[in-house]
């Protein structure tokens, strides 16, 4: 599950940005992995042999899921593992054709390259394979811990009108020696006579003549550029400040109404934070809300036993990869895991859909055939009943979601097999 989209940027890992989309490639030149929306490819040069590969190795269209790359003056190379998860080597001249020569390919697989290369190509299966359980059965660990009310009431508490800011009239205003400076600029242009010795008395004469009427005109001038900037600041003022009350209002109601866990606002909240969520085991949910005792009633139509991964893979100290096929005993607890932490995960976004919810009832429920007439009825599997401090006070990250239900009131009857027995149907 994740609730935002993110690409991590770690050492040795380069972002490609392209027309088809974005691809990552990791690795040392000579061996490195892209990453894309087509899929995964292995690209390997190996010194000495002439040959270089591009190999997809995503889980995708196993069959003819790689392809050559040839260049001119080399040949291809295509690594992958077959459904048994052995591997494949096929190497092809640069018209595409294969080649076959026993001695080539013996030579191909002795090399450290072929070797590593294949050792990255069990890991990133056993990766996929371990991925598509953990999706499943660490969904609890994407809980968040919900919003407490004493921290929206600090907000409500701490909450404020921003106000607009006036800005100064930064333009100073004109004084008799600013306007004496000016004068005398001008007297020395005009003022030029071939009589050089009479210039300074003319030029002073000049300044003293004109300093009163232009020193007015001046202060007339800058008061009211003054008055026009103070008079479009206030009206900017008056816009913002109605602005920002407004959004003032707005962030007090949602805060005064989260406190008190007003229907309209938990329920909006709700299916907004379901909406923007992505959740690996399908399920479907009903939920009412009472605003009275605060409340949230959610039943959980939760996914099958079947559609939990039957895969278990391990990386044996050759570096050779062992894909076995799980026990049921290992399925049913898989199982077990999911739907528990999906108990968690909803119960989570819905204490943080308003900190005024006290609590959230929440059952699961799967489909069984009734054996009394053979059609397909709801049969719940657990009832939980979950208050919002001691839901606060859990580390998901280190739980047994299995375990974590003792925290609270609950109905379950799981035998030490992982065999979920039915507590009714309503």
């Amino acid at each position: 599950m994740r609730y935002r989209n993110r690409i991590k940027i770690a050492p040795g890992v380069h972002i490609n940005l392209s027309a088809s989309g974005i691809s990552t490639t990791l690795g040392p030149q000579g061996a490195n992995i892209n990453i894309g929306k087509n899929g995964s490819y292995l690209n390997t040069g190996i010194p000495g042999t002439g040959l270089y590969n591009r190999t997809k190795i995503s889980k995708s269209n196993r069959t003819n899921s790689s392809r050559a790359v040839v260049n001119q003056g080399q040949v291809g190379v295509k690594m992958d593992l077959d459904e048994a998860y052995n591997p494949v080597l096929q190497i092809f001249d640069k018209s595409g054709n294969d080649i076959t020569h026993p001695t080539l390919i013996s030579r191909v697989k002795r090399t450290p390259e072929y070797k590593e290369n294949l050792r990255e190509i069990y890991r990133l299966y056993y990766q996929d394979i371990i991925t598509e359980t953990t999706d499943f059965t660490d969904v609890y660990k994407n809980t968040l811990k919900p919003v407490q009310p004493i921290e929206v009431q600090s907000q409500l508490d701490n909450l404020k009108p921003k106000r607009f800011k006036l800005k100064p009239f930064d333009k100073p205003k004109p004084t008799e020696d600013s306007t004496k400076i000016i004068l005398e600029v001008e007297a020395k242009s005009k003022i030029n006579s071939l009589l050089f010795w009479t210039n300074k008395s003319n030029r002073a004469l000049y300044v003293k003549e004109n300093l009163e009427v232009r020193l007015n005109n001046a202060i007339e001038k800058w008061t009211k550029e003054k008055g026009a900037f103070e008079k479009e600041q206030a009206l900017e003022a008056n816009e913002k400040n109605a602005q920002y009350l407004e959004e003032y209002k707005l962030t007090k109601d949602a805060l005064e109404k989260n406190l008190e866990g007003a229907s309209e606002h938990v329920i909006g909240n709700f299916q907004e934070i379901l909406n923007e969520v992505e959740i690996k085991p399908e399920f479907h949910l009903d939920f009412e809300y009472d605003e009275t005792t605060k409340v949230f009633h959610i039943d959980l139509d939760l996914p099958e036993v079947e559609h939990i991964p039957t895969k278990s893979a391990s990386l044996l100290q050759s570096g050779k990869l062992s894909v076995k096929k799980k026990s049921e005993k290992l399925i049913r607890e898989d199982y077990a895991r999911t739907v528990t932490g999906l108990a968690f995960l909803i119960a989570g976004m819905a204490f943080m859909s308003a900190s005024g919810i006290r609590e959230v009832k929440l059952g699961g429920y799967t489909q069984r055939v009734d054996p009394k007439d053979g059609r397909l009825k709801d049969d719940y599997i657990f009832k939980i009943r979950f208050d919002r401090p001691s839901f606060s006070d859990i580390n998901f990250t280190a739980i047994d979601p299995i375990r974590a239900f003792e925290n609270f009131e609950y109905q379950m009857d799981l035998s030490r097999t992982y065999v979920f027995k039915s507590i009714g149907n309503g």
